[in-house]
């Protein structure tokens, strides 16, 4: 039986918060809750034990400036992450356009309202998060057309908005192989077929292929460092949609994506994170 690591850290706010999942996001955890109280906002993280002695002093580090560390817990899997989905995960209504749901929720009654069901339990992308909400906004005013590819795609969530928004195919792909679970759970919740089809690896695992949208809810550094991948895989006349960054970190964005010939097409600002829709021409 695996045995995880429930870390749990105390935050001043919201956005203290924010920055530490965005920090935590990093290392192999695999998965977050955000319990808010009247001391402030505690962020539940939960990472296999193993995983843990291997990164604990870094992570530690990356997040003491935002939070503190109440406890260290020890607890076995007996199926916690599934107690988890049903008893803490909320569904998300983004703008009444957009529904985030798990499968224990019942579906929108306005049949007009996208419907995307995940199983968040193992990885990032539960619609909470503000990247994910914009992302997701973006996706909805786009109107998706053609095939789609999803960086670092967690459960899924972009992809499967992207499909139900217009797009033909999307190829989701992710390193940590319980996102590739939880992906391919999700294309079998929502009826998608072989339409999402879930790759385990890097954006190099699909090097060659070329789509019309490329998403990456990732973060700054992977983003930079994989941006000239993103522009070979781009169609001409495609759109990349990014996020996963703070305001702050924008313009180093906007400027290497610029020297790359990327026209940045809209921008949205959330609690100071950003997302953004680029064009190539």
């Amino acid at each position: 039986m695996r045995h995880y690591i429930n870390l749990n850290i105390g935050c001043a706010d919201q956005e203290m918060a924010d920055i530490v999942v965005a920090f935590l996001a990093d290392y192999p955890f695999e998965t977050f809750d955000t319990v808010e109280s009247p001391a402030g906002v505690a962020v539940k993280a939960y990472i296999l034990r193993e995983a843990w002695a291997e990164c604990r002093d870094e992570a530690l580090a990356a997040i003491e400036d935002y939070g503190s560390v109440f406890s260290e817990l020890e607890i076995e899997d007996k199926n916690w992450n599934e107690r988890w989905e049903r008893e803490s995960f909320e569904r998300v209504d983004i703008d009444g356009r957009i529904v985030i749901r798990s499968e224990y929720h019942a579906a929108p009654d306005d049949p007009a309202v996208i419907d995307v069901v995940v199983r968040p339990s193992m990885s990032f992308g539960s619609g909470h998060h503000h990247t994910t909400r914009m992302m997701c906004r973006l996706i909805c005013n786009v109107g998706c057309r053609g095939t789609v590819l999803d960086v670092g795609c967690g459960t899924g969530v972009l992809s499967i908005a992207a499909l139900k928004c217009g797009a033909t195919h999307a190829t989701a792909v992710d390193i940590d192989p319980w996102s590739v679970e939880s992906a391919r759970a999700g294309a079998e919740l929502n009826a998608l077929g072989e339409s999402l089809e879930v790759v385990l690896g890097t954006v190099e695992a699909v090097e060659g292929r070329r789509y019309d949208m490329v998403v990456a809810n990732i973060n700054r550094n992977i983003i930079l460092g994989d941006l000239d991948r993103y522009v070979v895989a781009l169609n001409a006349g495609g759109r990349l949609l990014v996020s996963g960054f703070l305001v702050e970190d924008a313009p180093i964005i906007e400027a290497a994506a610029a020297e790359r010939g990327l026209r940045l097409v809209k921008r949205m600002e959330e609690d100071g994170w950003v997302a953004e829709m680029y064009s190539k021409e």
